[in-house]
């Protein structure tokens, strides 16, 4: 069980990164487990306990960038947007994840790849 633990850890800025780029306005934390849940069908079960020190990691780095959203004194939101930094970061981390899972299948068998 660890090793999914790890596997799901090593794949979050990924997945962080992909939702963005695809979604139609920023998003918000809470949000992103939300849609991280949903489009996993359940899999991918984050805890604010990850995502938020991750979402702030990623913005330290570049990869996205914040706004809050209300008015001062009202209830306000921290959304999240990607940069060119992190479009950038998307590509180079996409061909890696198609690489690896194309040489895992190939080794374990679970596809028709390089046949």
């Amino acid at each position: 069980m660890e090793v999914i633990v790890q596997m799901r850890k090593g794949t979050t800025a990924l997945a962080i990164l992909k939702l963005l780029a695809d979604a139609a306005e920023p998003m918000h934390g809470y949000q992103l487990i939300q849609v991280l849940e949903s489009r996993s069908q359940g899999y991918l079960l984050l805890k604010e306990g990850l995502i938020y020190p991750r979402l702030h990691q990623m913005e330290q780095e570049g990869l996205l960038r914040s706004l809050w959203l209300g008015e001062p004194g009202t209830r306000r939101r921290k959304v999240y947007t990607i940069t060119e930094d992190g479009r950038a970061r998307l590509r180079a981390e996409l061909e890696q994840w198609e690489s690896f899972s194309l040489s895992m299948d190939r080794l374990l068998g679970t596809s028709n790849a390089g046949s």
